[in-house]
């Protein structure tokens, strides 16, 4: 007799305690998800508890196990390690995008990993015994590439589309690039109220790799798009590096499923577009090049890095040192440091005579004399290293060191040789010795660099501790991804509901703006800058108030959408009072005045 043709008292029969539990577990899962599904109120209130339908819940839980009964007749697969496995990553992922607390997801973490840690320790998923297929891998890789540039470019396309974004930090490279486009050279008005060079700023000359696409598709919504695509695209060094330090097949796919979920490298993304975002995959193809001893196209990449910012030039000084002290490549690891250094030193230069100077004030506190400069930080170093350990270890650093190095199950200081910790260093220098809260934090451009160190650091560290460990590790990388994914970043799909909602408004809103003239002067309130800023004079309404001499334009574009600006009723009666014709004047909307003493000029 067939195993599935067997009566059910046999089946009942065959039963022991391990599949009675797992399959109850599983189907508790089940019954779990639906109730958050179908509840009223939040999973975090005791009410939810009288929200759920008890005999339902516990029907469902019959019905699961039922099945997956039945599915283990007809399999000769591990059925229920699969069911408890997948039940229990569901549940934990539809919680954790529920509740986007960090405390709650790093318990949704440690919950799914003592499941994790029964169904790996000896293998039941069966997944050391599968392989994958070049094929295959190739397939997953695509699609984790794939989801992340759809993410990042839809979602941040959309957040601009709704009105979302303001002149700090997007209207200022939206309208760069318009002034790129026209003259070549990387002008704005509206960064600091004046025509100016936003490499007086930072100089970022890498931007030019943008350009010739903008020219083709010249609209803010291509720089959105482009962010996603070249952060994804960093995807693609990091498989190849797996595939020279011989990572299966498995493996490789698996980083690149990390490398998408991330949860700092979406993050990064959605204060808009950043020339940080170069970062991580110039770094990473540098890296690749150096392990292939490919010398021409490592110094290629180098360059490339430090032509992304003036600070650049700290994660090639970094690398360097690393080569030099850890590879005991004596040649190339002096000729990277010395080249970055004086990259560094000339970008300081031109900034301080050329420019607006050198951002230096991040690290004010570390700076225990100020006509030492930088100089001072290392000082203070040396001088008092209990100092450094104050800073760096408070309780809102300690929650983003959790959140970057728990996806990556703390590969990345999991070095057996310590001389690896110098790639660790731009981890310190640049997000947890400053105070300025931005750069330690999963929302803003300052994690590239230190995010292609820590992949790079992790595909070393998975070759170097052995099969067994990367057959708990990697499930847990991916699935601690995830989870920290929907915490940090999951909201983001608010911008497609909002955008839906909110149709009607910004159609109106669109057919306003177009109809002032692309040759006029404008100043407008943040949100509506980067739509306005296809000209060549546009000003941010508040910086240009605040200002000691207000420059006088042909429009004012003043937002009034409830709980965006304040004071703009009486700003609009003001400029009335001033003489400014009314174009447009939709009440919780906009205002759009003209200058009539400019109109014509």
């Amino acid at each position: 007799m067939r195993i599935n043709e067997r009566p059910f008292v046999e089946i009942i029969k065959g039963w022991n305690g391990e599949q009675l539990w797992t399959r109850l577990l599983s189907g508790w899962f089940v019954a779990c998800s639906i109730s958050i599904l179908q509840g009223k109120v939040g999973f975090d209130t005791l009410g939810f508890v009288s929200g759920v339908n008890t005999p339902l819940f516990l029907v469902i839980i019959a019905v699961v196990f039922g099945l997956i009964t039945l599915l283990k007749q007809c399999s000769r697969l591990p059925v229920d390690a699969w069911a408890l496995g997948a039940t229990a990553l569901v549940y934990g992922l539809l919680i954790a995008g529920r509740n986007r607390n960090f405390y709650f997801g790093l318990g949704v973490i440690v919950a799914l990993s003592f499941i994790g840690y029964y169904l790996l320790r000896d293998d039941k998923l069966g997944l050391g015994k599968r392989e994958v297929s070049k094929k295959a891998a190739i397939a997953v890789i695509a699609a984790a590439g794939t989801f992340f540039a759809v993410y990042v470019g839809g979602l941040t396309a959309l957040r601009y589309l709704n009105y979302s974004t303001s002149t700090y930090d997007f209207g200022i490279f939206a309208q760069m690039f318009h002034h790129m486009k026209e003259t070549l050279i990387p002008n704005s008005t509206c960064e600091r109220n004046v025509l100016l060079s936003h490499f007086a700023i930072h100089l970022s000359p890498i931007y030019y790799l943008l350009l010739p696409g903008y020219l083709l598709f010249p609209s803010p919504v291509y720089l959105q798009v482009m962010q996603g695509l070249v952060v994804a695209s960093g995807v693609i060094p990091l498989c190849l590096l797996a595939r020279h330090f011989c990572l299966s097949n498995k493996v490789t796919a698996a980083l690149s499923v990390v490398y998408a979920l991330y949860p700092a490298m979406a993050g990064s993304c959605f204060y808009d577009i950043h020339e940080n975002m170069f970062l991580t995959p110039l770094l990473l193809w540098t890296f690749y090049f150096i392990e292939k001893q490919k010398w021409p196209f490592v110094y290629l990449f180098a360059f490339l890095t430090c032509l992304v910012k003036e600070d650049a030039p700290v994660y090639i000084a970094c690398l360097a040192l690393f080569l030099f002290i850890s590879r005991k490549d004596r040649i190339n690891g002096s000729l990277l440091f010395l080249g970055a250094v004086a990259y560094f030193c000339i970008a300081m230069l031109l900034l301080q005579s050329m420019g607006q100077g050198v951002m230096i004030g991040r690290y004010d506190n570390f700076m225990s004399d100020t006509d030492l400069g930088l100089v001072s930080v290392f000082k203070t170093l040396l001088l008092n290293p209990a100092y450094l350990i104050n800073e760096v270890f408070n309780a809102e650093k300690l929650i983003y060191m959790v959140t970057m190095l728990l996806p990556l199950a703390c590969l990345p200081l999991l070095n057996r040789k310590l001389t690896q910790l110098f790639l660790v260093v731009p981890f310190l220098l640049v997000n947890l010795m400053s105070d300025y809260p931005y750069q330690h934090s999963l929302l803003f451009q300052y994690n590239f660099g230190t995010m292609a160190f820590f992949f790079y650091l992790a595909v070393m560290n998975l070759k170097e501790l052995g099969p067994r460990f990367r057959r708990v590790a990697l499930p847990f990388m991916v699935t601690a991804s995830a989870v920290f994914f929907l915490v940090n970043v999951g909201g983001y799909t608010d911008n497609l509901r909002s955008f839906i909602a909110n149709r009607e408004q910004n159609q109106k809103l669109n057919a306003y703006l177009e109809a002032i003239p692309e040759d006029a002067s404008v100043q407008a309130t943040g949100y509506l800058v980067p739509k306005l800023s296809n000209r060549m004079v546009i000003y941010d309404y508040s910086y240009n108030q605040e200002s000691v001499s207000p420059h006088e334009t042909e429009y004012v574009v003043l937002d009034l959408r409830p709980g965006r600006e304040r004071g703009m009723d009486a700003a609009v009666k003001a400029y009335q009072e001033d003489g400014y014709e009314t174009v447009v004047y939709e009440e919780e909307l906009v205002a759009v005045l003209r200058n009539g003493d400019m109109s014509g000029s």
